[in-house]
């Protein structure tokens, strides 16, 4: 192995250290820890299900698969677009609820005591 150092100017940015795995970005480490979860399984799904369509491709175009034709596919211009319209959707289904109006949220239990307490009075 060459002892020389490699000293060729590149237009790269030094690398910032940064202490993500301790921050706390919604007020909560665990809340932290399921959104990572939950983007992550989200990740998975998509990946899943987009190799599935290169299956479904390559079965009806070539009658059979192996791993290296689904790892060589090159999708058209049309199914890329096809692709993103149905990611979006699924993110739309799978993640739109995180953006919904929790204002008027109470803990579970809560809103039957509340109707319990307005027969009372």
């Amino acid at each position: 192995m060459s002892d020389k150092v490699d000293r060729r100017r590149t237009k790269a940015a030094p690398f910032i250290a940064a202490d993500t795995d301790s921050a706390v970005f919604l007020g909560n480490p665990h809340i932290d820890n399921l959104m990572s979860v939950v983007i992550a399984l989200g990740a998975e799904i998509w990946a899943e299900r987009q190799r599935m369509r290169v299956i479904e491709r390559l079965l009806e175009t070539e009658g059979k698969v192996t791993s290296g034709m689904i790892e060589a596919y090159a999708p058209s211009e049309a199914e890329k677009e096809g692709w993103e319209a149905e990611r979006m959707a699924m993110v739309e289904r799978v993640y739109s609820v995180l953006s919904r109006d929790t204002s008027k949220a109470r803990p579970f239990g809560e809103e039957r005591q509340f109707q319990e307490a307005e027969k009372d009075d």
